[in-house]
């Protein structure tokens, strides 16, 4: 015969099972979701080289059918892999990101520049070129500056299992 105490002891081993299987729910976010950086701090060709950390900040929520995954202000990284400063005959600069992906809690999302299926994980910012005879060629070129806060549009690069944020 089951006793009160067996019941209440097999309820209490039921209930917290429950609620861990709920806070462990996931949701998946999906390849070609856009997702919207910041730069954590400013960058310029004159300043910057190869092999350079770069910082990015989430700037809003990433939501999956309505469930939070990933919060604004998670970090992102990238890396400097081309750096071209301005030069004589107003050659500008150029500037290549490679991103290394978004640190969502334990977990990093991968990203990528284009939403199709390239795979390409660069981003380039270049400046015009602008030559104006004759007095052109003795102008120096202008470099890329990048602000702190300035807005990058990414996307996920493969399909990846976040549980919901609390």
């Amino acid at each position: 015969m089951i006793g009160i105490r067996q019941i209440a002891f097999w309820l209490l081993a039921i209930v917290p099972s429950c609620c861990v299987a709920q806070s462990q729910a996931s949701a998946v976010l999906r390849q070609g979701t856009p997702v919207l950086l910041s730069f954590a701090e400013p960058l310029n060709t004159s300043t910057a080289a190869i092999g350079d950390h770069v910082s990015f900040v989430l700037a809003n929520d990433i939501t999956v059918n309505g469930e939070v995954v990933a919060k604004a202000g998670c970090m992102a990284s990238g890396q400097i892999t081309e750096v071209v400063r301005a030069a004589l005959a107003g050659r500008s600069g150029r500037l290549t990101l490679k991103l290394d992906g978004l640190l969502v809690g334990d977990k990093k999302v991968k990203l990528r520049a284009s939403r199709n299926g390239t795979g390409e994980n660069d981003v380039q910012y270049g400046r015009p070129y602008h030559l104006k005879w004759p007095m052109g060629l003795l102008r120096t070129g202008d470099n890329v500056v990048i602000g702190q806060g300035t807005l990058l549009s990414v996307f996920v690069a493969e399909d990846i299992s976040l549980p919901a944020a609390r």
